[in-house]
């Protein structure tokens, strides 16, 4: 299999600009020290975003009807959401809930 080297170079941009981006932020930021208070809201990211990878992983769109709740993914969210409080831990509750997918859908 061959590579054109115009190919090698859009992916090769991509990754630049895709870890320029992801980095940038946290090379510049650390030379500043934020408000309290920023930095208090910025806490809350994290759990704003898992939330809202969850709840898109729970809905279905049915076409122009709207959306259907997805029941197999609502029995794997619960589970995982007791294993995260449980433990307190973004690791453990990502692969309990993989493990707990992969049961699901190998029994049904």
């Amino acid at each position: 299999m061959t590579i054109s080297m115009y190919l090698l170079l859009i992916t090769a941009g991509c990754f630049i600009m895709t870890w320029v981006i992801r980095v940038a932020p946290f090379v510049l930021l650390s030379r500043f020290e934020l408000p309290a208070g920023i930095i208090k809201w910025l806490q809350f990211v994290p759990v704003c975003l898992f939330t809202a990878l969850i709840v898109e992983g729970m809905l279905n769109q049915e076409g122009s009807t709207g959306y259907q709740l997805n029941l197999e993914s609502v029995f794997v969210a619960v589970p995982t959401v007791v294993i995260a409080f449980v433990t307190r831990s973004l690791t453990i509750s990502v692969l309990a809930g993989m493990l707990i997918m992969a049961i699901v859908r190998f029994v049904f």
